[in-house]
C-alpha cells in the first residue's frame, strides 16, 4: 500500500468516525432535553402538590442550565459536521479531487486522525444558543413556567 492509498483508507476512516460522532452528539442532546423536560415536570408537580408557590423559579435554573448545557454539546457537534462539510466539499470539487490522484495526495487536514483545518473555528455560545434546536425548546418551556409562575402568583392574592 502506498501514501496514497493509505491517506484515501484514512480519509475513509475519519469520514467515517465523523459521522458516529455527529449521531452521539445528536443522542446526547435528546437524552439532555428528556432529563429537562423530566426535572421540570417533576419541580411543578412538586409546587402543585406541595403548594410551595416559591419553588416555581426554581425551574428558570433548570431552564438556563440544560440551554447551557445543551449549547455547549451544540457548539462541538457543529465543530464535527463543518468538518464534515470540509470534506464533502472536497469530494464534490472535481479540480480538486483531480488534482489529490494526479499528484497522489489528500490535502491537509482531511486525513484521520482529523488535523485542524484553520478555515474551522468553533461557533460562539450566543451562535449555539440561538440554533433552532435549541432556542425553540428552552423558550417553550420558560414561557410555560413563567404562566405556570403567574397562575401561582395569582392564586396566592
Amino acid at each position: 500500500m502506498d501514501r496514497f492509498e493509505f491517506q484515501l483508507a484514512m480519509l475513509q476512516k475519519g469520514a467515517e468516525e465523523l459521522e458516529t460522532k455527529v449521531a452521539n452528539f445528536t443522542t446526547i442532546m435528546m437524552q439532555l432535553k428528556t432529563t429537562a423536560i423530566t426535572l421540570w415536570v417533576a419541580l411543578i408537580g412538586w409546587v402543585f402538590t406541595s403548594k410551595i408557590d416559591a419553588l416555581v423559579p426554581l425551574g428558570y435554573v433548570i431552564i438556563f442550565g440544560f440551554c447551557f448545557l445543551e449549547a455547549t454539546y451544540w457548539k462541538v457537534q457543529f465543530y464535527y459536521i463543518q468538518r464534515v462539510n470540509a470534506i464533502t466539499q472536497f469530494l464534490n470539487d472535481e479540480s480538486a479531487l483531480d488534482e489529490s490522484f494526479n499528484t497522489r495526495s489528500i490535502p491537509a487536514g482531511l486525513v484521520h486522525p482529523l488535523g485542524s483545518l484553520k478555515t474551522i473555528k468553533m461557533p460562539s455560545l450566543g451562535r449555539a444558543i440561538g440554533a433552532p434546536s435549541i432556542y425553540i425548546f428552552y423558550t417553550f418551556l420558560f414561557v410555560v413556567n413563567s404562566i405556570v409562575w403567574l397562575i401561582t402568583l395569582k392564586t396566592a392574592l
